[in-house]
């Protein structure tokens, strides 16, 4: 599937590289990695995300500027990374050709050419296994995107997913001229004040219940807007809720304009990616999420999971 992925690419000539909408390190980071390496071969290459404006933390990126909301008028092969099904690319109508590269189980399958893989930590790894599969040169830029990417889906490398595959790219990634000091220092020491303004109102309204197994934590308009936080102020409210000791299931909602966003993630055992597929979402094992349009009741929201909770932590 590798070498017949990358026998696709060198074949086109007009190429569009494109990540789920309201990206996260994961999708950035695996799309703008082959960004360089198409460069060098000569392709037209078009970094493309309906989402505007881009998560500012991941600024740092290589050719991070050269991301666009603007489709190119040709297009010969479109590649998608990191996104679990056709809606969420933010495209109108479906592309002549689409290569799909994931690691969600819950991903639908819609490209041409479907490369998923559960097992591994990041869509990025997937990358690495198709450039690794035909012995193509990775650059410091790549590979900085690459492992940037790798760092943020393994939350710094604390979820199971990790293994020694994962430790080997990441080691064949610092080979390539990363520097781990600086990706970790441009992720995680570049607060926003905001951030920190948006996390004591939400924390004061944490609700433990299931014997102290589940928290919720709620994130309003109303916050956001007098702390003056954006939307990826609230990224890491959910895992830092998973923190508390007896905590299995951490679940945020945040209310939107089209509706309530919920975000799940548990620790040990719960697969949360059941609630999410629900609802209408998706994601893994231990963090998914969904969107319920139209819903802006929080206390009727809650009681529906609850339930829901319980029959996952059975």
């Amino acid at each position: 599937m590798e070498k017949e992925i990358w026998k696709k690419i060198q074949e086109a000539q007009n190429i569009l590289l494109i990540a789920h909408v309201n990206p996260d390190g994961d999708a950035l980071g695996s799309s703008l990695s082959l960004y360089p390496i198409l460069k060098k071969m000569g392709k037209k290459v078009t970094v493309f995300n309906a989402t505007k404006p881009l998560p500012e933390y991941l600024d740092f990126l290589p050719n991070f500027n050269r991301v666009t909301n603007i489709l190119p008028k040709k297009v010969d092969l479109t590649v998608s990374f990191d996104c679990g099904s056709f809606d969420r690319l933010g495209l109108e109508e479906k592309p002549s050709f689409l290569i799909n590269i994931d690691h969600h189980v819950s991903n639908t399958n819609y490209g041409d050419i479907n490369l998923i893989k559960p097992d591994h930590a990041s869509t990025s790894q997937v990358v690495y296994d198709i450039l690794k599969a035909n012995g193509v040169e990775i650059d410091k830029q790549s590979a900085e995107c690459i492992y940037t990417a790798l760092v943020t889906d393994t939350g710094s490398f604390q979820y199971e997913s990790v293994n020694e595959k994962v430790f080997e790219c990441a080691s064949e990634m610092v080979k390539c001229g990363v520097k781990p000091d600086y990706v970790a220092k441009m992720l995680f020491q570049r607060d926003r004040l905001s951030r920190l303004r948006l996390l004591a109102k939400a924390y004061e309204t944490i609700e433990m219940c299931c014997e102290g197994k589940v928290a919720f934590v709620e994130v309003t308009k109303e916050m956001m807007e007098i702390t003056g936080a954006i939307k990826e102020d609230t990224d890491t409210i959910v895992n830092s809720v998973r923190a508390i000791a007896p905590v299995e299931v951490a679940c945020m909602l945040r209310e939107e304009d089209e509706g309530i966003k919920i975000s799940l993630r548990s620790k040990n055992y719960a697969d949360v990616s059941k609630i999410a597929i629900k609802y209408g979402g998706g994601g893994h094992i231990r963090a998914a999420g969904a969107t319920l349009k139209g819903e802006y009741d929080f206390e009727k929201i809650k009681n529906r999971l609850k339930e829901d909770l319980k029959e996952i932590l059975r």
